[in-house]
């Protein structure tokens, strides 16, 4: 081969060998094999951790691996059992999130913290993960949604710290 004759690559299936992130599409192709059907993700590790002031609680969360990206719905619930906070995550890229609540106005004692997992219906359901991307400025509206995974824990909240 001499040094003036140009590269080229051949490579089986629906890869362009000059796109430099080839090597990711693999990558990212061999864990979808490996990812849950909606039907299947449940929610691995949820764990709460509350602020000395009482005002914050620290969640970290993990799914199982996706295929399609769920949506999920955080709400925390107070001792009298009124929603003191609620987190809307459509979407998420990981599996793995960390995020925190905020309560405006903590009474003591036990606190509930549900995290649903939701899909949309089957019929509304992208058939491969390239369906359900958007691109850049492109507004879907939210198809009906159905709960495939829900998982709850209780907290305590000592008294606030003033």
């Amino acid at each position: 081969m001499k040094n003036d004759e140009p590269l080229t690559f051949q490579i089986s299936g629906e890869l362009d060998p000059n796109d430099p992130l080839h090597q990711y599409q693999i990558m990212f192709d061999e864990m979808l094999d490996k990812a849950a059907p909606p039907e299947e993700v449940v929610v691995e590790d949820l764990r709460a951790q509350v602020a000395p002031d009482g005002k914050r609680v620290r969640v970290h969360l993990r799914l199982n691996m996706f295929r399609f990206r769920p949506h999920l719905v955080l709400t925390l619930t107070d001792p009298n059992g009124e929603e003191v906070a609620t987190l809307d995550i459509i979407e998420p890229m990981s599996p793995a999130m960390d995020f925190t609540l905020h309560v405006r106005e903590p009474l003591a004692g036990e606190y509930r913290l549900q995290v649903d997992v939701l899909y949309p219906t089957p019929e509304h359901m992208p058939k491969t993960p390239q369906e359900q991307r958007i691109t850049r400025g492109e507004i879907k509206p939210l198809p009906p949604m159905r709960t495939v995974a829900t998982r709850t824990m209780t907290l305590s909240l000592l008294k606030a710290q003033p």
